[in-house]
């Protein structure tokens, strides 16, 4: 325990009257340490979208800042030449499929007329092998086709996820590339903080330990769990990643936020009341007897 004497009154030390001094027992206590750092919002999972055809922008059904859904149309190409291209590849197909049943009837007419002994083996080998072969063309004519129906598919990106379009890379009429980033597409449902603590802090968290989140831009506080503590440091500030979820509060992403965390370590201390500080020259003081 911890004995402390109080000054009454506040009056100068080099006054002459005698001080009037109030003894306070105090007791030492644990409290719970809270840890402090800034981290960034941002949202849990984002997505370079790009088309997997070259092309022409044809239209833009979603814009900058809007909410969609998964499946919904964002961006499509001018569908002209892929359709043509579906339409050429499926008459190839029926071309190849005619010339295979073709084939296929010979060769049945060639097996009827090598057991009646009319036709030799070599003219039945021939016939099957005109038949594979057809059979062979109409399997390519088909796989071609299916890629004309994928290609003509891939003249339109789709949205892979629920989430906001952050970012538009193209305007209508533009030609692009295969593989060339399109939009940015960042899903709303959960939000991810990152932060990088010191190796004292490091020590004190534990996955699953819950911190009150501050946006800087004054929104409402939300909290959020610590679902990640990095064991290597950055090279360069020393210091460890950390990364909490929390779902999405709404708003816009990409801010500071600060993080209050409490500790399962507690602090020992004492706590004074008020009444026990002095004042001088802007320094609080006290008198304490151990």
């Amino acid at each position: 325990m911890i004995f402390c004497i109080l000054l009454a009154v506040a009056v100068p030390l080099f006054a002459e009257e005698p001080t009037q001094l109030d003894v306070l027992l105090l007791e030492e206590n644990f409290h719970p340490e809270l840890l402090r750092f800034t981290a960034t919002l941002a949202p849990l999972r984002e997505a370079e979208l790009a088309f997997e055809v070259p092309g022409e922008v044809n239209t833009r059904p979603a814009e900058l800042g809007q909410r969609v859904e998964p499946g919904q149309e964002l961006l499509t190409l001018n569908p002209r030449r892929f359709k043509i291209q579906k339409q050429l590849r499926n008459a190839e197909l029926q071309g190849a499929q005619s010339q295979f049943e073709l084939a296929e009837l010979n060769f049945h007419r060639s097996e009827i007329l090598y057991r009646d002994s009319t036709l030799s083996q070599e003219a039945v080998d021939q016939s099957r092998y005109q038949r594979d072969a057809a059979q062979s063309l109409r399997d390519v004519a088909r796989a071609r086709l299916a890629l004309a129906r994928l290609d003509l598919m891939a003249s339109s990106i789709r949205a892979p996820f629920a989430g906001e379009v952050a970012a538009l890379h193209v305007e209508i009429g533009e030609r692009v590339a295969a593989g060339q980033a399109a939009l940015r597409l960042a899903a709303r449902d959960t939000v991810i903080l990152r932060a990088h603590v010191s190796a004292t802090a490091l020590n004190k968290l534990k996955i699953g330990l819950s911190a009150k989140v501050e946006p800087a831009d004054g929104r409402p506080a939300f909290f959020a769990s610590i679902t990640h503590i990095g064991q290597v440091a950055d090279p360069t500030s020393r210091r460890y990643p950390i990364e909490l979820l929390a779902a999405d509060p709404g708003g816009p992403l990409g801010i500071l936020a600060s993080l209050t965390v409490t500790s399962e370590q507690d602090l020992r201390g004492v706590e004074l009341p008020a009444t026990a500080l002095r004042f001088r020259s802007n320094r609080a003081y006290t008198y304490i007897v151990a």
